[in-house]
C-alpha cells in the first residue's frame, strides 16, 4: 500500500485517526498504530508480517546485548555490524530484489515489498547505533521499539529519525487541534503536489525527452519536469508523512528544505532527503573536526553509497560520484569563488549542473545521455520546439504556475506576506482568511481525489 492510495487517504488513514482518539493513554495509541501499519506495510503481502516481527525482534535483542556489553567494546561493535549486516541484507534483498533477477530461487519481484525497505533498514540500524554510541538506554518494552520500527508515517519518505529523537514522543504524547489542524493542511498539500503536480510534469517529461522528436527547447523543458515530477512527489510524501504525524501526536523533522542559491550544488544536495544525507554524513564521520580533504573525499563516498541506496544501478553510482566529486570541488575550491556572485547566477549555476550531473539518472546508456547533452545545445535537432510539448505545457500552464510559487522561496515569501498581511488587519479578516484557507485545502484535496479515481477508472 502506498500514501496515494484511494483506500488508505478515504479508509485506512482515517479510521486510524479516528479510533486513536478513543482513548487518551499512549500505549492505547501506539498499539492502534502498530495495527494499522502492519496492514498498510502488509497489504496483500502477508508473509511480510513475520519479516517485520522477526528483524524488530533481533533490533530489540541486539540493542539489549550491546546495552549489556557496556565494558566490553569489541563485542558491542560486533553486535553493531551483525545488525548493519541483517539491515542491509533485507534492505538488498526486500528492497532491491531485481538484483537477483538472474537466479530464479532468489527472483521473487512479485511477492516482495521494495517500497519503504531502504527507511526501515535505517530505522533498524539507527536503534542499534544509538544505544552504541550512548544517545539511549536499550529499549525494554519491545512494544515502542515496534511503533518506531513500522510505523507508516515514515515508511515512503521518512524522515530517517533516530530513535533517541522519537523515544520521548513514543511514551507520552498529546493530540491538540493545533496540531490536527496543522497536520490535516499538510496531509492534503502533500496528496496535491503527488496527485495533480507531478502528473503534469510527468507529461510534459515524456513530450520533451520523446527520442523519436528530439528538440532544443524540449530537451531543457524535459529535463527540468524530470526534476520537478520527482521533486513533487518526494516532498509530496514527506508533507504526508508529517501531517500524518502531527494528527497522531507527533512532531516529526522535516526530510527536505528549499533550494536556496547560497549553499550552491552542495546546498541544493543536502536540501533531498536531509535525514537520509544526515545519516550517512554521520556514519562516515564528515564534519567531525576534521580536515577539508578528509570531508572532501567522505563526500564522495557518502554520495555515492546515498545513490546506490536510492537505488542499485550503474547509472545512479556514476551520478552519485559525480555529484560526490562536485560537492568536494566546492568544499575545496568553488566555495570561495562562486559564493560573492549574484543570487541570478548561482542559480544559472545550480541548474546547469543539476541537469548534467542528475540528468544522467534519466537515461539508462551513455548513447543516450550523450545525445540529450548535444540537443541541449541544438546538436542533431532540426528545430526547437515541438508540438507536443507545446500543447504539454500550454494545457497545465495555471498549475504550472502554482508549482512555481510552491518551489520558489521568494515566490512563496511573497504569498504568505499577502495572506499574513491581510489577516493582521483585524479579527474579522483574520476569521475570512482561516475561511479561505481552509476552503481552499478541501477543494484541493477533493480535486485530488476524484483526478485520482478518474486516472485509476480509465475514464
Amino acid at each position: 500500500m502506498i500514501y496515494s492510495d484511494l483506500i488508505f487517504i478515504l479508509v485506512l488513514f482515517p479510521l486510524t485517526a479516528i479510533i486513536s482518539l478513543f482513548d487518551r493513554s499512549t500505549e492505547y495509541k501506539n498499539l492502534i498504530l502498530i495495527i494499522a501499519s502492519l496492514i498498510f506495510f502488509s497489504w496483500g503481502r502477508p508473509f511480510v508480517v513475520c519479516l517485520i516481527f522477526l528483524s524488530s525482534l533481533i533490533d530489540w535483542l541486539i540493542g539489549l546485548g550491546i546495552g549489556k556489553a557496556k565494558e566490553r567494546k569489541g563485542l558491542q561493535r560486533l553486535l553493531l555490524a551483525l545488525d548493519g549486516i541483517m539491515n542491509t541484507g533485507i534492505f538488498l534483498v526486500f528492497g532491491h530484489n531485481y538484483l537477483f533477477d538472474a537466479s530464479e530461487k532468489l527472483s521473487l519481484d512479485a511477492a516482495l515489498l521494495p517500497a519503504g525497505m531502504g527507511y526501515y533498514a535505517i530505522r533498524g540500524f539507527f536503534y542499534a547505533w544509538d544505544v552504541f554510541r550512548g544517545r539511549v538506554r536499550p529499549e525494554k518494552n519491545p512494544l515502542c521499539l515496534l511503533t518506531y520500527m513500522v510505523s507508516f508515517h515514515l515508511m515512503l519518505a521518512g524522515p530517517a529519525v533516530s530513535y533517541c529523537e522519537l523515544e520521548p514522543q513514543i511514551r507520552e504524547r498529546e493530540v491538540t487541534t493545533e496540531k490536527l489542524s496543522s497536520g490535516l493542511n499538510r496531509l492534503f498539500t502533500g496528496f496535491a503536489k503527488i496527485v495533480l503536480l507531478s502528473g503534469v510534469f510527468e507529461r510534459i517529461k515524456l513530450a520533451g525527452l520523446n527520442g523519436a522528436e528530439i528538440t532544443t527547447l524540449g530537451c531543457w523543458l524535459g529535463m527540468l519536469s524530470f526534476f520537478a515530477q520527482y521533486y513533487f512527489i518526494f516532498t509530496g510524501l514527506c508533507d504526508m508523512s508529517k501531517g500524518m504525524g502531527l494528527v497522531g501526536g507527533f512532531v516529526y523533522p522535516d526530510n527536505y528544505k528549499d533550494i536556496e542559491p547560497d549553499g550552491l550544488f552542495t546546498g541544493m544536495v543536502k536540501s533531498f532527503n536531509t535525514t537520509v544525507v544526515k545519516f550517512f554524513s554521520d556514519l562516515l564521520g564528515i564534519g567531525r573536526e576534521h580536515s577539508n580533504t578528509y570531508n572532501a573525499v567522505m563526500s564522495i563516498v557518502c554520495a555515492a553509497i546515498v545513490s546506490l541506496w536510492y537505488e542499485a544501478k550503474l547509472n545512479y553510482l556514476l551520478v552519485g560520484l559525480a555529484a560526490g566529486a562536485l560537492i568536494a570541488l566546492e568544499k575545496l575550491v568553488l566555495e570561495k569563488l562562486l559564493s560573492g556572485l549574484p543570487a541570478p547566477f548561482k542559480y544559472a549555476y545550480l541548474v546547469i549542473t543539476a541537469m548534467v550531473v542528475f540528468g544522467g539518472l534519466y537515461f539508462d546508456s551513455m548513447y543516450g545521455y550523450q545525445k540529450w547533452l548535444l540537443a541541449l545545445v541544438g546538436v542533431n535537432t532540426k528545430y526547437a520546439l515541438s508540438v507536443s510539448v507545446k500543447s504539454a505545457v500550454l494545457k497545465n500552464i495555471v498549475l504550472i504556475l502554482i508549482a512555481f510559487f510552491i518551489v520558489c522561496p521568494h515566490a512563496k515569501k511573497l504569498v504568505l506576506w499577502v495572506t499574513d498581511s491581510a489577516a493582521a488587519k483585524g479579527g474579522r479578516m483574520y476569521g475570512a482568511v482561516r475561511i479561505m484557507k481552509t476552503l481552499c485545502t478541501a477543494f484541493v484535496f477533493l480535486l485530488s481525489v476524484i483526478t485520482l479515481a478518474v486516472e485509476l477508472s480509465g475514464v
